[in-house]
């Protein structure tokens, strides 16, 4: 069947074609979930109160034009300041902070249409912030809403625990014997993950017909064009047209690496916990298909949330630390996620669902204990030597297991 896709028109010059790989059931009905229904009803109730309802309101506003006022202002600072070079390696470095603030706080949510009411304006404001980043929107787009979003922490339907090679980061994944070490080398390795994603990862994903559970996917013209476009306008407004005006092209070259570098981290020790850690569970489907409880209940299970009801971390990480309110309410703007974090802890307590909650850095260990555990516990599910040796070959030969 054809995936419906709800970001962008059904047919046309920009609209993506791609097929699920099989139905996945749950075994309750997100109707006969009483959990789910009562917070609904709490959160709906709290929400049409609300001066502009589930959307964003003026503190969005306010900090958006902060967040993006930081990042442009350290560029126009790298061109026409005429700082040392130590200056300006730092002010790139900046840029990756400020960068990644404006992605979690501002791109994400126009990525759920979570801003306003109108698609072409979270569309257009979404595109307009995270392609300047150096990463594709329309591909995350696609990955992170129809793979992620749907079956999270699920193997052959999660992209973000599918295809790695190096890093095991579900318990449903094949064991392989360098894993032994990933709680060694990973921290290493996570520091090129955004210099990955903008130079193979993003080209790995267009020319792949197979990811996750997405199917024959076909690419609209329009948005290969534009990520081409978009990669040439990323790399002269960093390092082109900086060495053109003048500054020495080595400066240039580790201040993007520096970008890079500090990017990488802040985005990955401040989320990859959400749902990597020891305490997120990894469901499996049965026999016949279907995962354990309800939508709502795989959400909430698969979700590690770190000071949900924190202001504070809410202004800066965009709700990424409330992360259950954001997998029940995708397309609630995060600055509601404080208050919606209240319903979900009392609800879950009141209906004995699990909801897990810790401190940054006590998420931080549970991720780097959890990669301990994987690099050392077999594959859960067929254990065989054929299942291993066939994976081992797939990613040899970069076929889709």
């Amino acid at each position: 069947m054809i995936f419906s896709s709800a970001f962008v028109p059904e047919t046309g010059y920009f609209a993506p074609k791609f097929q699920v790989m099989q139905t996945i059931k749950f075994r309750v009905n997100n109707r006969d979930d009483a959990f789910f229904q009562a917070l609904q009803k709490e959160v709906s109730t709290w929400l049409d109160k609300q001066k502009n309802g589930r959307y964003a309101n003026i503190l969005m506003l306010g900090k958006g034009v902060l967040f993006l006022s930081f990042f442009w202002g350290a560029y126009a600072l790298i061109l026409f300041g005429g700082f040392s070079s130590i200056v300006t390696i730092l002010l790139y470095a900046s840029m990756g902070v400020s960068g990644l603030l404006i992605a979690f706080n501002i791109s994400h949510d126009a990525c759920h249409d979570a801003l306003t009411s109108s698609k072409l304006f979270n569309k257009v404001v979404y595109y307009l912030t995270f392609n300047p980043l150096g990463t594709d929107a329309y591909l995350w787009k696609l990955r992170h809403v129809h793979s992620h979003h749907p079956f999270p922490n699920v193997d052959h339907c999660d992209i973000d625990i599918d295809n790695n090679f190096l890093i095991r980061l579900s318990p449903n994944r094949p064991l392989l014997r360098h894993h032994r070490w990933q709680h060694v080398y990973g921290p290493f390795l996570y520091a090129l993950y955004t210099l990955h994603w903008v130079f193979i990862k993003d080209w790995a994903y267009l020319f792949r017909k197979d990811l996750a559970n997405l199917r024959d996917i076909k690419h609209p013209p329009g948005e290969v064009f534009g990520m081409i476009a978009a990669k040439a306008f990323y790399f002269f407004y960093l390092i082109v047209l900086p060495v053109g005006m003048g500054l020495h092209w080595a400066t240039v070259l580790i201040g993007f690496l520096a970008l890079h570098v500090v990017m990488s981290y802040f985005f990955l020790l401040t989320n990859i916990m959400n749902h990597h850690a020891q305490e997120a569970d990894f469901p499996m489907r049965d026999e016949k298909g279907y995962l354990p409880g309800s939508w709502a209940q795989h959400q909430i299970a698969t979700c590690v949330d770190f000071h949900p009801k924190s202001r504070v971390w809410n202004f800066f990480f965009g709700g990424f630390n409330s992360h259950a309110a954001h997998h029940l309410f995708p397309t609630v703007c995060h600055v509601h996620y404080v208050m919606l974090s209240e319903f979900i802890i009392d609800k879950a307590a009141a209906y004995g669902v699990a909801h897990k909650q810790m401190s940054w850095w006590a998420a931080l260990l549970s991720h780097f204990r959890h990669l301990y555990d994987l690099g050392h516990i077999p594959l859960r599910s067929q254990t065989d030597q054929k299942s291993q040796e066939q994976y081992e070959n797939h990613q040899v030969s970069g076929e889709q297991p």
